[in-house]
């Protein structure tokens, strides 16, 4: 998954190009790989010039917060407490 993708998925305000997006958008890729703001601000303003392994990684990340949110929307308690 490409970081900007991700960013429009995952980043629900400020919107692409309001004030504070990009930064939000570093900040939210620098969690999702582990690596430092600094690193990914590295990629340059389009994040284009990201190493390719980050894409399987964003995937992941991706992945897992999909889950966390149906997890969230879906009480699962009901399921636990009839074991």
């Amino acid at each position: 998954m490409e970081p900007l993708e991700f960013c429009r998925k995952w980043v629900k305000s400020p919107q692409p190009g309001e004030r504070g997006y990009y930064k939000l958008c570093v900040r939210l890729l620098a969690k999702a790989t582990g690596l430092s703001e600094r690193t990914v601000e590295g990629w340059g303003p389009d994040f284009s010039s990201r190493p390719d392994y980050i894409l399987i990684t964003l995937k992941k990340e991706d992945t897992i917060l999909q889950i966390r949110e149906l997890v969230k929307q879906n009480d699962l308690s009901d399921f636990i407490d009839e074991k």
